[in-house]
């Protein structure tokens, strides 16, 4: 290969692995203060029985301590079995009748008929509609908080499941709230004057924005809502007298209060910042994000009450993730270590080839909905980075030793590579029908390590039988001592 050829392949192979390492692995703030770029690792769904986030801070609103909580949404007029069997304990015989004759199961669930139209054992379809919109408004709120590990979910064909990181739960309640956003002033929730909106024929929107979250200097969170020119009229006139009688200034969606303000003096401002003691970064995150979806989001005419909650800890302990990236790495420079050691810059192949095959591996993980990044799938992914670099070895001894015999250093890549090509791809083959197997066999969480073994051992034998080489001839042609550049010696001093 020429070297403006060969400049141009180096170069593009270059971008191309610095953009998928990026991808993969770099994650900031933005500029705005409140939104994080997060990396496909970080993205990647995390197994509960790991610990510390990748990438997270180091105070513990910022951790993630492995396990979890998961809560289960039930849509008004939905129970579970549990619920609805603990209910008949105590009641009398014609209680129990009565009880069960409102109540029909449908799956695992219990439907009151009196709230709920059934047809066929199932509910009408208006009822489907508004929960599937309610699963979207779920995700929509969980998505933004930003949370690692965050998973919404169907659980029992009419129920929400939702699980969040151990660093707080403070988001299952105040996210189950749904409805209108209203905004209410006066002396207490029931009897305080609405005033956004002030008119049937106007809509919230008339009056508000939106509203986020900020953090100030002190650590303090904060619920920012932001009006518009009309809701700063209406909020400004409705605390006009608050310096000579304080009222409060009530947020709400639907029939609850999301926010409550204290207002002891006129209020005439764009934005409001809501702040109280018992906020934390969690807590404000979710009261900005239920008004903002009450606003902005996925609308359904279905409440929700927090049902079954349990708590899951990590069986590895709190910082098993971090250990597992410890110990990667170790690994990780150990091997560098002996290419660059024992093959001078032909190292570089190998480097490049590997950064190629962890990309890979993982974006497939983030991509694939039944894989986790877990202890199993991390000890398969180990697995085959060895394959691989037993693998580069072998083709990289099998050129050094022709080479040592006299023969050039294109005719000692060609003829090692024809040497053991049909070794290496039969136990590249061999390893990917294994690790398939295993996951067909298999009960998870082995099926999961068995179908990583045999995709990344795919993985494997495309980088050693083929990305390797062509790196290789990409990088040899920028030298004239091509042996010093590979640390492959022969009797013979003249080097081509």
């Amino acid at each position: 290969m020429s070297k403006v050829k060969s400049a141009i392949c180096l170069t593009l192979m270059s971008l191309l692995i610095a953009a998928l390492c990026f991808i993969c692995f770099v994650s900031f703030d933005l500029p705005n203060g409140t939104d994080t770029y997060n990396s496909i690792l970080t993205m990647t769904e995390k197994d509960a029985d790991l610990g510390m986030r990748y990438g997270g801070a180091e105070d513990m609103s910022g951790r993630y301590l492995g396990g979890g909580y998961t809560a289960v949404y039930y849509p008004e007029g939905v129970i579970s079995a549990e619920e609805h069997d603990t209910s008949l304990l105590n009641m009398t015989d014609d209680e129990k009748a009565e009880y069960e004759e409102q109540y029909e199961k449908v799956g695992n669930l219990y439907f009151d008929t009196e709230k709920i139209k059934l047809k066929d054992g199932k509910p009408d379809e208006d009822f489907e509609t508004q929960f599937q919109s309610a699963v979207d408004l779920f995700t929509e709120r969980y998505t933004s908080l930003h949370l690692e590990d965050v998973r919404v979910s169907v659980f029992d064909g009419y129920a929400v499941r939702v699980f969040v990181p151990q660093s707080d739960t403070a988001a299952f309640t105040t996210l189950s709230y749904t409805g209108e956003f209203t905004v209410k002033y006066g002396s207490d929730s029931s009897s305080a004057t609405t005033i956004m909106p002030a008119r049937a024929t106007e809509t919230i929107k008339d009056y508000v924005k939106g509203a986020y979250s900020r953090a100030g200097a002190d650590g303090t969170s904060y619920v920012v809502i932001d009006f518009t020119k009309k809701g700063r009229e209406a909020l400004a006139k409705a605390t006009d007298g608050a310096a000579d009688a304080s009222a409060t200034a009530f947020f709400r969606v639907g029939e609850n209060d999301a926010l409550q303000l204290s207002v002891s003096e006129k209020i005439d401002q764009d934005s409001l910042y809501i702040s109280n003691s018992s906020f934390t970064d969690i807590s404000a995150k979710s009261s900005a994000v239920l008004i903002d979806t009450a606003l902005n989001g996925t609308r359904t005419e279905l409440s929700f009450t927090v049902g079954d909650t349990m708590n899951y800890h990590a069986m590895y302990g709190e910082n098993s993730l971090m250990w597992l990236y410890i110990v990667y790495g170790v690994l990780a420079l150990a091997m560098l270590v002996f290419f660059f050691v024992r093959y001078h810059l032909l190292g570089f192949v190998h480097l490049y080839t590997y950064l190629l095959f962890l990309c890979a591996t993982v974006l497939c993980v983030w991509a694939i909905p039944f894989l986790t990044l877990s202890v199993e799938t991390f000890v398969a992914f180990l697995f085959t980075s060895v394959l691989l670099s037993v693998s580069d070895v072998v083709t990289f001894e099998k050129a050094k030793e022709e080479y040592a015999t006299g023969k050039t250093m294109v005719s000692s890549v060609k003829t090692g590579y024809s040497k053991c090509f049909w070794n290496l791809f039969d136990l590249h083959i061999v390893v990917a029908l294994a690790g398939f197997f295993t996951f067909f066999v298999a009960l998870s969480p082995l099926s999961s390590f068995g179908f990583l073994v045999g995709l990344t051992a795919v993985f494997s034998g495309l980088g050693t039988l083929l990305v390797n080489r062509f790196n290789w001839a990409i990088l040899m042609a920028y030298t004239p001592k091509k042996g010093a550049f590979c640390n492959f010696k022969r009797e013979e001093t003249e080097d081509e």
